[in-house]
């Protein structure tokens, strides 16, 4: 007996609450992420993961390791709800063609194609343009910032910039969007079913450390393979970003830095989502149990 599908609805608001857990357990480690692969101020960081956290902190203030929180707040719910959205309906529409007209286990991957571009081109690239400045916005010798609030933010860059200005690094944000969800929905997916053959009962709930496991392990393979698009998103958001073109960018970045700059800040990144991976898929299996226990006929 197969499992039931787990309604939209139900994947929507685990998804939501997932991605809000996630957030604030994982935060310190985006600002950090993003400070050391910006070309402007990595140079303030190179003494290692824990003198920056120590830095950032006697300089700036404990607040400073959420600087950006509020866009990212905004972004998570319709990010994260979008990606577990896209497992579910995504994936059964690809799942009909396995075997005839796209490959065997190709479903969640393309699945993630389709999230990840639904994703970058709705909110998620403009709400990043502006966590990336507010987190690589330093203290100037007043204490004080060019980037306060959400709407201050925002608003300068359409009057500095113009309102284009709110997409730079799209084409860098689909491909990282897209790209990182092939590798964590197929990788996910894949261990969480090794875990659902190995305990003979393939149609009961996994324990929460099960999932866990599935999630971080996905999102170390996540960190490392999808470093590159991430680096190049974050230069072409920048505040005075040296580069006309995400290709430009590219170059740059090869003739100037060499092919190692393209996982600057990859080790803060796979501290960063392999535990944030492990933390969403436990709460989210969670509270999706929950919602499908509560409303099973959920439409």
């Amino acid at each position: 007996m197969s499992k039931p599908k787990r309604s939209v609805l139900n994947s929507t608001l685990a998804g939501a609450a997932a991605g809000t857990v996630e957030l604030f357990v994982m935060q310190p480690t985006d600002v950090l992420k993003t400070r050391f692969q910006s070309i402007r101020v990595a140079s303030h960081y190179n003494s290692g993961i824990l003198q920056a956290f120590k830095r950032v902190i006697s300089e700036e203030g404990f607040k400073a390791l959420y600087r950006g929180t509020i866009p990212v707040l905004c972004i998570v719910g319709p990010r994260v709800s979008l990606q577990y959205l896209g497992l579910t309906l995504y994936k059964p529409i690809f799942e009909k063609l396995e075997g005839k007209m796209i490959p065997s286990h190709s479903s969640a991957g393309l699945a993630g194609i389709c999230t990840g571009i639904t994703q970058a081109v709705t909110l998620v690239t403009p709400l990043e343009m502006i966590k990336v400045r507010q987190q690589t916005d330093l203290m100037n010798a007043a204490h004080e910032r060019k980037y306060r609030g959400l709407i201050q933010t925002g608003s300068l860059i359409v009057k500095e910039e113009g309102l284009f200005a709110l997409y730079n690094g799209l084409l860098a944000t689909v491909a990282r969007q897209s790209w990182g969800l092939v590798v964590k929905f197929s990788a996910y997916t894949e261990i969480k079913a090794m875990f659902e053959r190995a305990s003979g009962e393939p149609d009961k709930q996994l324990a929460p450390w099960k999932h866990m496991v599935s999630g971080g392990l996905a999102n170390i393979l996540v960190g490392v393979l999808n470093s590159p698009p991430d680096v190049v998103k974050t230069r072409m958001q920048d505040d005075s970003k040296p580069y006309k073109t995400t290709w430009d960018c590219v170059k740059s970045m090869v003739k100037n830095e060499g092919w190692l700059s393209f996982f600057r800040g990859s080790w803060l990144r796979i501290i960063r989502i392999a535990p944030g991976g492990a933390i969403q898929f436990a709460v989210y299996e969670q509270v999706a149990a929950y919602l499908d226990k509560a409303n099973p006929s959920t439409p």
